[in-house]
């Protein structure tokens, strides 16, 4: 597993709220850990595995995407990325393969929002905490 970006930062808390995995949401709760990525960062893909869905975060605008890729062990979901062409649902991709870009999430937000690239995981299905698994790849370079 690799980091789906190279420079690693931490979105932390900005006048739209908490990055970190588990942050209140309202009545929900924050399913991922925010990466701080300026618009046009290249991501990478963090495994081994297959493009399983394409879709759009936001029900009210189309603009923003979201790819995720699944194994036999993960689930990841990167949100707020604009894929490339040639990643289509159904393709196999390898850690490292660059998928797509960092989009512009500051710019729908008024700029209140530090862009970031939003990293979910599961793991044999359950909803898992990336930030351990992130200090763990950090940890190994």
């Amino acid at each position: 597993m690799v980091a789906p970006i190279e420079h690693i930062e931490l979105r932390g808390n900005d006048p739209t709220g908490h990055g970190y995995y588990g942050a209140k949401r309202g009545s929900r709760k924050h399913k991922g850990l925010d990466l701080v990525a300026k618009p046009g960062t290249k991501v990478m893909c963090p495994i081994d595995g297959v493009i399983t869905k394409i879709g759009q975060v936001y029900e009210n605008t189309s603009r923003f995407k979201y790819i995720e890729i699944t194994n036999d062990v993960y689930r990841h979901r990167l949100l707020y990325i604009k894929p490339y062409t040639w990643v289509k649902k159904g393709i196999r991709v390898f850690e490292c393969d660059v998928i797509g870009e960092v989009q512009n999430i500051s710019f729908y937000h008024n700029s209140r929002m530090k862009n970031h690239l939003h990293w979910e995981i599961y793991k044999h299905g359950l909803l898992t905490d990336p930030e351990p698994l992130l200090e763990l790849i950090v940890n190994q370079i």
